[in-house]
Order: structure tokens, then C-alpha cells, then sequence
């Protein structure tokens, strides 16, 4: 079955492999063991202003914005500032503060795009809207492991649940479990089972 890609065509191709190694990285400056959870709120309201991500332009600082809009979150370049925002709608930065997966999700998955598109993102943020409304109409056909979405799907859902932690969990009880990961990472049955297949594929299982 052919997979629905909903992203643009990202700068370069990026692997289950290398974007399990992005997000190990992460949790190792936040401290995270192999089986703790990602603090999604702490790391909203705390650790993005905080932080800065490479990219050809040099080290980019990241903003934190809340915001009505009609996403329930977004990456984008602030060229007046000069910084990276992750975006939150108010609605999901209320569920944030109520511990809600999908917003716990959501805040994973932008840090995603932050961290491998910032070029494109700089770069998109530079264009004027029909522009920008132009590029995204015209896609041009590309595998899953090019698409923007899929990479920040991918990066959120290993962040999240870390291949190390997974295979951890799994020894522990001998079986695969979904059920063991949404009570163990705090995330929504669907995400656990999607984490399933990247964790299979990230290590060749």
C-alpha cells in the first residue's frame, strides 16, 4: 500500500535510523534516561527559549508563541527577530497544561521540523504568501523519507519513545506491547502503535 505523504519535499532524505539518532541526542542534553518521560511543558515553556539549533545561517535561537490559530501547531521563521517559533494554538497549549497526549505530541512534532528543516523553514520564511502558496500547491511526487511530515512524525514518535526504552520495555515483558508504551510514555495508543512500526524498521527488526 502506497503511503499518503501530507508534507512538502524536504531539503535532504532522512532515514528512521539518523532521526532516531537526532532525537537521542535531544534527550541526552535534556537528561532523559531511556525510559522517562518527555516533559512537554517544561520543555515548551522552559527549555525552547533556551535553545538553539544549527543550520548553514549558524546557530538560530528557538521562541516559544501561543497564539489563536487554526493549526494546533506550527514551525515558522520570524525574520524580524531572527528566531525559529514554535507555535502553539491556545487550545493546545490548554491541553498541554492538562497533560493531554495529543498536545504532548504536537510539541514533539514541531521540535521535529525545528530541528531538521530550519534551513527550509528560513528559507520559506523569506518568501512573500503567494509564494509560499505556490510552493506548497506544486508538489512534486517523493518518497516518504523526503517528506517534511513524515521525518517530524518520525522524530516526534522517537523523542517521545526512544528505540533504547522501547526495546527495554519489551525485553522486560517479553512481548511488544502498545499498551506498555502509551502507560510508560504517556502517549495515545495510536502513537504507541505507530512507534511500533518506526521502531521495527529503525532497527531492522
Amino acid at each position: 500500500m502506497t503511503q499518503h505523504l501530507t508534507g512538502i519535499r524536504a531539503d535532504r532524505k532522512h532515514s528512521y535510523h539518523s532521526i532516531e539518532q537526532t532525537a537521542v541526542e535531544l534527550r541526552k542534553l535534556l537528561g532523559l534516561g531511556p525510559l522517562d518521560q518527555f516533559d512537554a511543558l517544561k520543555f515548551f515553556d522552559q527549555i525552547v527559549p533556551e535553545m538553539t539549533v544549527e543550520c548553514r545561517a549558524g546557530n538560530i535561537r528557538l521562541y516559544e508563541a501561543v497564539e489563536e490559530c487554526p493549526q494546533e501547531g506550527l514551525t515558522r521563521w520570524n525574520n524580524d527577530l531572527g528566531v525559529l517559533e514554535l507555535v502553539l494554538s491556545e487550545r493546545t497549549y490548554g491541553s498541554l497544561q492538562d497533560d493531554k497526549v495529543r498536545a504532548r505530541s504536537t510539541v514533539a512534532h514541531e521540535c521535529g521540523h525545528a530541528c531538521l528543516h530550519t534551513d527550509q523553514i528560513i528559507r520559506l520564511g523569506g518568501m512573500n504568501l503567494s509564494s509560499q502558496v505556490a510552493f506548497h500547491r506544486e508538489r512534486n511526487p517523493h518518497q516518504a523519507c523526503e517528506d517534511t511530515e513524515w521525518q517530524a512524525n518520525a522524530f516526534g514518535s522517537a523523542l517521545l519513545m526512544p528505540a533504547e526504552g522501547v526495546e527495554r520495555l519489551f525485553a522486560r515483558l517479553g512481548r511488544v506491547s502498545a499498551f506498555a508504551l502509551t502507560e510508560t510514555f504517556g502517549v495515545s495508543l495510536e502513537a504507541a502503535t505507530y512507534r511500533i512500526g518506526t521502531y521495527e524498521r529503525s532497527l531492522g527488526h
